[in-house]
C-alpha cells in the first residue's frame, strides 16, 4: 500500500535522518517505469471503453452515402429539392446565370448554334426587305407619264381626287354622254378610249391603293408574364423582338401561333421587368 505523501514529507525534513523503512515505503509508493500498469488499475477505463464504437461500424458508416442526406447534400446533389436548388441559388447570387438546354430541362438562353440559325433567318429577311424597298424606291422616283408607277398615281389621286370621284358618279350611272375622247396615251393600263372608261380604271387603282396602305404590317405591346396577344396581323409568318425595357437586353420568349390573328408568348421564367414585344409581319 502506498504510503500518503504527507507522510512521506514528513520523514524528509530539515534534521530528519530517514530509516532504511522509511526509503522503501518512500520508493514503493510510485511506480518505476519497467512497471506496466495494467488495465484493471486505471479508474473508469472499462466504462470508457465500452462506449467506443467498433472500427467495422464506424468503416460502414463513413462509406455509407445516404447517412445525413436529411440534413446533408450528396456529392451528385441527387437528393436536393427543387427548393433546396432554388435556395442555394439565391444564396449564392446566381439564380439568374443563363443556362442551356440539356439533359431534358429548358434553358433561358440561345446556344451558339440556335443563335446562329436565327440570325441566318433575319438576314435572308433584311435582304428580302432591302430587295422590295430598291424596289419600291425606284418606282417612287419614276417620272413615267403614263401613270403607271406608285408615284404617278398617288399624285394624281391628291390632285383630281374630287374631280374622278364626281365623273366617275356621273359615268357609271349611266350617263349616255360616255363618249369623251381621252387627251393623253394610257397604253399600259390596257385598251381605254374614252374618259368613262379612264375614271373607271383611275378609281379601281384608287380602291386598291387605299385598301393596300391600309393593311396592317406591326403590332407592338408590353407584357411582363406569359400572355396572349391579338395582334390582328393575319399571317402565321412575321418576326418577333422582345426586349427587357430596363437594362435593354434581348431575352428569349417562347411563341405558339393559336391563329392568323393570336399567339401565346412563354417565358422560361418570370421577367423582373416589363417586357417590349414588336411583331412585324412577313
Amino acid at each position: 500500500m502506498a504510503v500518503p505523501l504527507t507522510t512521506i514529507f514528513s520523514w524528509f525534513e530539515k534534521g530528519d535522518s530517514p530509516t532504511e523503512y522509511q526509503f522503501k515505503q518512500t520508493f514503493s509508493s510510485f511506480r518505476h517505469t519497467d512497471e506496466r500498469i495494467r488495465m484493471d488499475e486505471v479508474t473508469g477505463l472499462q466504462e470508457a471503453v465500452q462506449n467506443i464504437l467498433p472500427v467495422t461500424i464506424f468503416n460502414h458508416h463513413l462509406e455509407d452515402e445516404n447517412a445525413h442526406t436529411a440534413v446533408l447534400a450528396k456529392l451528385n446533389a441527387s437528393n436536393l429539392t427543387a427548393a433546396d436548388i432554388n435556395a442555394w441559388k439565391e444564396k449564392l447570387q446566381i439564380n439568374l446565370s443563363a443556362t442551356i438546354d440539356g439533359d431534358g430541362d429548358t434553358g433561358n438562353v440561345y446556344t451558339k448554334v440556335q443563335t446562329e440559325q436565327i440570325l441566318n433567318i433575319l438576314r435572308e429577311k433584311n435582304d428580302d426587305l432591302l430587295a422590295r424597298i430598291q424596289e419600291i424606291t425606284g418606282r417612287l422616283s419614276s417620272d413615267d407619264a403614263n401613270l403607271d408607277t406608285l408615284y404617278e398615281i398617288v399624285q394624281y389621286i391628291k390632285e383630281n381626287r374630287r374631280q374622278i370621284e364626281l365623273l366617275n358618279d356621273l359615268f357609271s350611272g349611266g350617263s349616255s354622254d360616255d363618249k369623251i375622247s381621252l387627251v393623253g396615251s394610257y397604253s399600259n393600263w390596257g385598251t381605254i378610249s374614252y374618259q368613262s372608261q379612264f375614271n373607271s380604271l383611275v378609281y379601281d387603282k384608287i380602291r386598291h391603293i387605299e385598301n393596300t396602305w391600309s393593311e396592317k404590317i406591326r403590332h407592338e405591346e408590353k407584357v411582363q408574364n406569359d400572355s396572349r396577344i391579338k395582334h390582328d396581323l393575319n399571317t402565321l409568318s412575321f418576326a418577333i423582338d422582345a426586349y427587357d425595357t430596363v437594362t435593354l437586353f434581348s431575352i428569349p420568349i417562347k411563341v405558339r401561333r393559336i391563329d392568323p390573328n393570336t399567339i401565346d408568348v412563354l417565358f422560361d421564367s418570370v421577367p423582373p421587368n416589363m417586357i417590349q414585344l414588336t411583331i412585324k409581319k412577313l
